[in-house]
């Protein structure tokens, strides 16, 4: 559990694709590294880039920043480009 005062940062990892929450020391601490972060789930984050949209949350993380339970949805699967290309059935 984190304690109180302390921000997190949600970043998305490029390998598992969610969303993780690293503590401003550990973003802090990581700065001029090779772009890993140790969340808050103890996973280590490869940061994906920052442009990308946010993805589902990892629950071990969202209960360490002390948030609720729910998991939210991933969002990239929805997209403009998904209802201006629809998939082709196989």
């Amino acid at each position: 559990m984190r304690r109180p005062g302390t921000r997190t940062l949600w970043l998305t990892c490029a390998v598992d694709g969610a969303d993780h929450a690293v503590s401003d020391a550990a973003f802090l601490a990581a700065q001029g590294g090779d772009g890993r972060y140790e969340a808050l789930c103890r996973a280590t984050v490869w940061a994906s880039s920052l442009a990308a949209p946010p993805a589902g949350r990892c629950p071990s993380c969202a209960t360490a920043a002390g948030e609720t339970a729910a998991v939210t949805p991933d969002r990239r699967t929805g997209g403009l480009w998904s209802r201006l290309v629809p998939r082709t059935s196989a």
